[in-house]
């Protein structure tokens, strides 16, 4: 009977620190994604896990040189950029949203060359609008797109 008590008040604890901190624990808060590959340190950043329409969602997707040598990035397909953001929703009739989307691809996206240290982010804002209600959301940082995605 103790222990039930315990763990009980040991629970509401728990959810009243969610609920004090913003963690999002209870209504999809932020959330960050590291991961690494090779000597490159990729961070994904989402405003909320679980987006609702008409709520801007902010994301950033960052690149780290973690080397002590300079890291160059270079696609030889010249259609997509080296650094990019997917969001995809749908399950039946998947649809598919780029930070690259509907942008010039100049010098800059087609090569990406950081120093020991050096990182570079991209950012965009995405409102879901009544295609991506009640679907399943996955957002996925990807560096290199023509050797495939990253996440």
């Amino acid at each position: 009977m103790l222990l039930a008590r315990r763990l009980n008040q040991l629970a509401l604890l728990v959810i009243i620190a969610a609920l004090a901190t913003g963690c999002g624990l209870f209504w999809g808060g932020p959330r960050t994604e590291t991961w690494r590959d090779g000597n490159l340190r990729l961070k994904l950043w989402v405003s909320t896990s679980l987006p609702r329409v008409g709520q801007p969602v902010e994301i950033k997707f960052t690149v780290e040189n973690t080397h002590d040598q300079i890291k160059i990035i270079q696609l030889e397909e010249k259609q997509q950029p080296v650094m990019d953001i997917l969001i995809g929703f749908g399950a039946v009739d998947r649809t598919n949203l780029y930070w690259s989307d509907g942008r010039e691809l100049t010098p800059e996206m087609r090569r990406l060359e950081l120093a020991p240290g050096e990182s570079k982010t991209i950012e965009m804002t995405w409102v879901p609008d009544e295609k991506a209600d009640g679907e399943t959301v996955s957002v996925h940082g990807i560096l290199n797109r023509g050797a495939g995605h990253n996440t």
